[in-house]
């Protein structure tokens, strides 16, 4: 019953962040004289945003295939472009726990034990946390100022907080949070010690991955006519991703993305049209969305093109 009232509640949270997100933007609109006079679009930067964001999607998958090697369990590029978006569609569903389930369920068929997907996908959203944290950086001075908090105090509190997740990786803590996962869930969770110096070489790898996908964001916002600079406009989108992954109650941060990252617009871009940021916000979602989408039909045409997957080593 508590789950239910919880999805329930988040959907109703959700619906409420996206109402005030497309309210603001059909206000936007108005102040502007028109959609007409609001929308300025340039196929070519469009084109160049989507080229850059498939990028960053490959990179997704490698670092899956990373992780899932520093876990125990070495798999191919393709593996990992399979399992990674056959199973990106239940982060959408409410809960935040069917993309994992996708993940387990889909690794097993390939000769993965599930304690070693379940470790993973532990150090998975151990470093989608601190590589969010650790590129919302550039972000922090002028959000700072926007909120009435002191810059220094600010990177302060940032990196220490990245500074805690990345050493929750290190042996001794990762045994302290596993324990707290197996009172939580009930299911002891039998995992080896990969070594805490393998572990932080994810970290660049996931950095890289946020890189991309705050650069590719800059060309789509340019493509829609806003003047959004490369410093510090690439690290927006990849902080609003942090903050709805952070937002449990959000199926995929659907809405608590799209409002932080008008606000993080806001800014950094002080001479925008009313309403621009809300309509790069919400194409930002689409267009991610769209490359999702295709990367979904692409690994279920390659899973389903070989069923006979040979399967990886778990040692």
């Amino acid at each position: 019953m508590k789950k239910i009232i919880f999805n329930i509640v988040g959907l109703i949270l959700t619906a409420a962040a996206l109402y005030y997100l497309v309210d603001s933007f059909l206000k936007g609109a108005a102040e502007a004289g028109g959609f007409e006079n609001l929308l300025s679009f340039n196929p070519i930067l469009f084109i160049l945003s989507f080229m850059l964001m498939i990028l960053h999607l490959l990179a997704a998958a490698w670092s899956w295939m990373l992780v899932c090697g520093v876990a125990g369990a070495r798999i191919s590029f393709r593996q990992a472009f399979n399992i990674h978006f056959l199973a990106q569609v239940g982060k959408y569903i409410p809960g935040k726990v069917w993309g994992a389930v996708g993940k387990i369920g889909l690794s097993k068929k390939i000769g993965i034990p599930a304690a070693r997907t379940s470790h993973a996908l532990i150090l998975e959203s151990l470093f989608i946390i601190a590589g969010c944290l650790l590129v919302s950086l550039p972000v922090i001075p002028r959000a700072a100022s926007r909120i009435g908090m002191g810059t220094t105090l600010s990177v302060l509190i940032v990196l220490g907080v990245a500074g805690v997740v990345i050493f929750t990786a290190h042996p001794g803590a990762f045994r302290r949070l596993l324990s707290i996962i197996t009172s939580l869930t009930g299911k002891d969770i039998d995992i080896q010690d990969p070594g805490f110096s393998s572990v932080l070489k994810l970290l660049p790898v996931y950095l890289l991955v946020f890189l991309l996908q705050g650069i590719a964001f800059v060309f789509l916002a340019r493509s829609f006519g806003m003047d959004l600079p490369i410093f510090p406009g690439a690290f927006l989108l990849p902080t609003a991703v942090g903050i709805g992954f952070l937002a449990v109650f959000s199926p995929g941060g659907l809405g608590i993305r799209e409002i932080s990252l008008v606000w993080l617009i806001g800014i950094v871009v002080t001479s925008g049209e009313p309403g621009q940021a809300s309509l790069v916000s919400i194409a930002a979602r689409l267009w991610i969305t769209l490359g999702e989408a295709l990367a979904f039909v692409a690994a279920l045409i390659w899973w389903g093109g070989n069923r006979q997957i040979k399967k990886p080593s778990a040692g």
